[in-house]
Protein backbone atom coordinates (compact mmCIF):
# COMPACT_ATOMS: atom_id res chain seq x y z
CA UNK A 1 0.00 0.00 0.00
CA UNK A 2 1.39 3.59 -0.89
CA UNK A 3 0.81 6.42 1.61
CA UNK A 4 0.49 10.22 0.95
CA UNK A 5 1.93 13.45 1.34
CA UNK A 6 0.90 16.76 -0.04
CA UNK A 7 3.22 19.55 -0.01
CA UNK A 8 4.70 22.39 -1.99
CA UNK A 9 7.52 20.89 -4.62
CA UNK A 10 10.80 19.94 -3.33
CA UNK A 11 14.47 19.31 -4.58
CA UNK A 12 14.15 16.42 -2.66
CA UNK A 13 12.04 13.05 -1.82
CA UNK A 14 13.53 12.60 1.49
CA UNK A 15 11.13 14.38 4.35
CA UNK A 16 12.58 14.71 7.56
CA UNK A 17 10.13 15.08 10.80
CA UNK A 18 9.17 17.98 11.68
CA UNK A 19 7.65 19.88 15.09
CA UNK A 20 3.84 18.93 15.26
CA UNK A 21 1.96 19.12 18.93
CA UNK A 22 -0.50 16.25 19.33
CA UNK A 23 -2.99 15.23 21.86
CA UNK A 24 -1.64 11.57 23.53
CA UNK A 25 -4.22 9.32 21.61
CA UNK A 26 -3.25 11.57 17.98
CA UNK A 27 -7.17 11.97 17.52
CA UNK A 28 -5.75 15.75 16.87
CA UNK A 29 -2.66 17.55 15.84
CA UNK A 30 -1.37 20.98 15.43
CA UNK A 31 1.55 22.56 14.10
CA UNK A 32 1.07 25.20 16.73
CA UNK A 33 1.26 24.48 20.69
CA UNK A 34 -1.84 23.99 22.38
CA UNK A 35 -2.41 23.80 25.97
CA UNK A 36 -1.80 20.43 26.64
CA UNK A 37 -0.92 18.88 23.68
CA UNK A 38 2.80 16.78 22.96
CA UNK A 39 5.30 17.96 21.47
CA UNK A 40 6.77 15.79 19.31
CA UNK A 41 8.45 14.95 16.08
CA UNK A 42 7.09 13.53 13.47
CA UNK A 43 6.16 12.94 9.78
CA UNK A 44 2.54 12.67 8.68
CA UNK A 45 1.33 10.56 5.76
CA UNK A 46 -1.98 9.70 4.67
CA UNK A 47 -3.64 6.61 2.69
CA UNK A 48 -5.52 8.05 -0.41
CA UNK A 49 -8.82 9.32 0.70
CA UNK A 50 -7.34 10.54 4.02
CA UNK A 51 -5.66 13.60 1.74
CA UNK A 52 -8.49 14.55 0.02
CA UNK A 53 -8.68 17.93 2.66
CA UNK A 54 -5.03 18.24 1.83
CA UNK A 55 -5.37 18.61 -1.74
CA UNK A 56 -6.43 22.67 -1.53
CA UNK A 57 -4.62 25.80 -0.91
CA UNK A 58 -4.09 26.78 2.60
CA UNK A 59 -7.65 27.61 3.14
CA UNK A 60 -10.46 27.16 5.37
CA UNK A 61 -12.32 24.08 4.81
CA UNK A 62 -14.56 21.23 5.37
CA UNK A 63 -14.80 17.42 4.50
CA UNK A 64 -17.62 15.61 5.16
CA UNK A 65 -17.09 11.62 4.38
CA UNK A 66 -20.16 10.39 2.10
CA UNK A 67 -22.32 8.16 3.51
CA UNK A 68 -25.48 8.01 3.81
CA UNK A 69 -25.93 9.23 6.34
CA UNK A 70 -23.73 12.24 6.26
CA UNK A 71 -25.78 12.73 2.77
CA UNK A 72 -29.17 12.66 5.02
CA UNK A 73 -27.83 15.20 7.20
CA UNK A 74 -26.45 17.56 4.58
CA UNK A 75 -30.04 17.39 2.83
CA UNK A 76 -31.78 18.22 6.27
CA UNK A 77 -29.30 21.40 6.39
CA UNK A 78 -30.38 22.14 2.52
CA UNK A 79 -26.96 21.14 0.62
CA UNK A 80 -27.54 18.57 -2.52
CA UNK A 81 -24.90 16.12 -2.66
CA UNK A 82 -23.85 13.12 -5.61
CA UNK A 83 -23.88 10.14 -3.73
CA UNK A 84 -21.51 8.56 -5.97
CA UNK A 85 -18.72 10.87 -4.88
CA UNK A 86 -16.52 9.84 -2.22
CA UNK A 87 -16.50 13.18 -0.23
CA UNK A 88 -17.28 16.80 0.20
CA UNK A 89 -15.33 19.85 0.71
CA UNK A 90 -17.29 22.89 1.92
CA UNK A 91 -14.71 25.95 0.62
CA UNK A 92 -15.96 30.09 0.85
CA UNK A 93 -17.25 31.62 -2.47
CA UNK A 94 -14.33 34.18 -2.51
CA UNK A 95 -11.76 31.21 -2.11
CA UNK A 96 -13.17 29.84 -6.05
CA UNK A 97 -10.48 31.69 -8.22
CA UNK A 98 -7.25 30.28 -6.23
CA UNK A 99 -8.43 27.61 -5.33
CA UNK A 100 -9.42 26.52 -9.84
CA UNK A 101 -5.43 27.74 -10.18
CA UNK A 102 -4.40 25.88 -7.41
CA UNK A 103 -1.99 22.81 -8.37
CA UNK A 104 -1.37 19.95 -5.98
CA UNK A 105 1.96 18.14 -5.56
CA UNK A 106 1.62 14.65 -3.94
CA UNK A 107 4.58 12.87 -3.06
CA UNK A 108 4.43 9.07 -2.77
CA UNK A 109 5.90 6.35 0.12
CA UNK A 110 5.99 2.85 0.82
CA UNK A 111 3.24 2.54 4.30
CA UNK A 112 6.11 0.34 5.92
CA UNK A 113 7.47 3.26 7.07
CA UNK A 114 5.03 4.18 8.70
CA UNK A 115 2.66 3.48 11.82
CA UNK A 116 -1.31 4.23 11.63
CA UNK A 117 -2.58 6.24 14.18
CA UNK A 118 -6.60 6.77 15.86
CA UNK A 119 -7.36 9.55 13.66
CA UNK A 120 -6.50 7.48 10.34
CA UNK A 121 -3.40 9.22 9.58
CA UNK A 122 0.56 7.66 9.73
CA UNK A 123 3.59 8.75 11.82
CA UNK A 124 7.24 8.16 11.29
CA UNK A 125 9.73 9.61 13.46
CA UNK A 126 12.19 8.97 11.13
CA UNK A 127 13.06 10.77 7.72
CA UNK A 128 11.88 9.04 4.72
CA UNK A 129 12.46 8.89 1.30
CA UNK A 130 9.07 9.55 -0.94
CA UNK A 131 9.37 7.01 -3.79
CA UNK A 132 7.78 9.28 -6.79
CA UNK A 133 5.71 12.64 -6.68
CA UNK A 134 3.07 13.59 -8.97
CA UNK A 135 1.36 17.10 -9.47
CA UNK A 136 -2.46 17.53 -9.97
CA UNK A 137 -4.54 20.77 -11.23
CA UNK A 138 -7.47 20.77 -9.21
CA UNK A 139 -10.22 19.44 -12.19
CA UNK A 140 -7.85 16.64 -11.57
CA UNK A 141 -8.13 16.54 -8.23
CA UNK A 142 -12.28 16.96 -8.03
CA UNK A 143 -12.12 14.10 -10.85
CA UNK A 144 -9.59 11.64 -9.34
CA UNK A 145 -10.55 11.87 -5.20
CA UNK A 146 -14.09 11.86 -6.25
CA UNK A 147 -14.92 14.88 -4.62
CA UNK A 148 -18.09 17.35 -4.48
CA UNK A 149 -16.79 20.91 -4.16
CA UNK A 150 -19.67 22.90 -2.48
CA UNK A 151 -19.26 26.70 -2.31
CA UNK A 152 -20.91 28.53 1.17
CA UNK A 153 -20.75 32.14 2.48
CA UNK A 154 -18.55 31.38 5.78
CA UNK A 155 -16.90 28.15 6.09
CA UNK A 156 -16.50 29.17 9.89
CA UNK A 157 -20.67 29.76 10.07
CA UNK A 158 -20.91 26.77 8.57
CA UNK A 159 -18.79 24.52 11.54
CA UNK A 160 -20.83 25.88 14.25
CA UNK A 161 -24.17 24.52 12.06
CA UNK A 162 -22.41 21.37 11.45
CA UNK A 163 -21.44 20.77 15.02
CA UNK A 164 -25.06 21.57 16.19
CA UNK A 165 -26.45 19.94 13.35
CA UNK A 166 -24.19 16.26 15.12
CA UNK A 167 -22.69 16.08 11.26
CA UNK A 168 -19.68 14.41 11.52
CA UNK A 169 -16.73 16.71 9.44
CA UNK A 170 -13.16 17.66 9.84
CA UNK A 171 -11.79 21.32 9.27
CA UNK A 172 -8.75 22.51 7.97
CA UNK A 173 -7.27 26.04 7.36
Amino acid sequence: MHLYKVTAPLKSRLFNPTKFYRTQDFRSSSPRPKPGYISECLLYAGDFDEISNHLFPKIHRIRVRNSEISRSELSTLGYETDPEKRCFIFVNKGDETQIMAFVANVYIFEDRHFTKTPSNEYISREPVEAVGSESYAMPEILRRWGIQLVFVDSVPELSRILTNAGVDYSYQT
